[in-house]
């Protein structure tokens, strides 16, 4: 579970997650994140800041400019700890109706 903390964390503002789906499609220039977001610059280096350290984008230097992109292996990884950790032992638990997990069973 401790692999998972920087990942939610990362993800519990709203301005990060707007990043994340500004970066989907594409690479993107900060100055494009800027104008995207109407936020200042030190704004969108902080929010970037977090979501490196969490491993979830990454960046490149062009000259003077810094791109990000998402690190889509990263998404994949944390996709499988979440359903090792959190989705599998809720499928593998036994039920006393059917449908609802038993007391033992809850997380």
């Amino acid at each position: 579970m401790n692999e998972l903390s920087p990942f939610f964390k990362a993800l519990c503002e709203d301005v990060r997650l707007k990043i994340i789906a500004l970066l989907m499609p594409r690479e993107l220039c900060v100055c494009e994140i800027i104008e995207q977001l109407n936020l200042s610059q030190p704004a969108v280096s902080h929010h970037m800041k977090i979501l490196k350290q969490a491993g979830l984008v990454n960046d490149r230097r062009d000259g003077r400019w810094i791109f990000y992109s998402l690190d889509k292996e990263r998404f994949m990884q944390l996709e499988h700890l979440l359903d090792e950790q959190l989705f599998e032992p809720v499928r593998n638990c036994p039920s006393e109706s059917g449908s609802i997990p038993n007391a033992k069973c809850r997380l």
